[in-house]
């Protein structure tokens, strides 16, 4: 992506003026978002998400002492497919199916059944005392 800045005025207020290059795909997707939202001008719509990914970011940083997670970045398209999931009932939560997705590959069948089984016999144990 090759870049230059230059200096620009603007009402009184000095500005900063950055060139890009982006992929086609992705600036129909960019252009897909902003009609869907109705949103107009590219320059200040990149401003925003630069601004909101700068404070996403931040948040990441400060909770990540605080908290046990990950933060994981997906496409548009796949944000799309798991909010449809949501809608229809396939899923509770988008957070809730990813982190089912990734549990499913963690711990085996086998593991998961040991689990549920040794478990189980150990609320038996713990009714019986009671």
């Amino acid at each position: 992506m090759g870049l230059y800045n230059s200096e620009v005025m603007k009402m009184g207020e000095k500005e900063v003026a950055i060139s890009f290059r982006i992929g086609v795909e992705d600036n129909q997707v960019m252009e897909d978002f902003m009609t869907e939202r109705k949103i107009d001008g590219r320059s200040r719509f990149i401003r925003d998400a630069i601004i909101g990914y700068i404070n996403q970011q931040k948040r990441v940083s400060e909770s990540a002492g605080t908290e046990n997670g990950i933060f994981v970045r997906f496409r548009e398209v796949h944000m799309e497919a798991l909010r449809m999931m949501v809608e229809d009932g396939t899923a509770f939560s988008e957070e809730e199916y990813v982190r089912k997705c990734v549990l499913d590959k963690l711990v085996s069948r086998e593991s998961e059944a040991d689990s549920i089984e040794r478990a189980f016999k150990a609320a038996q144990l713990a009714s019986k005392m009671k």
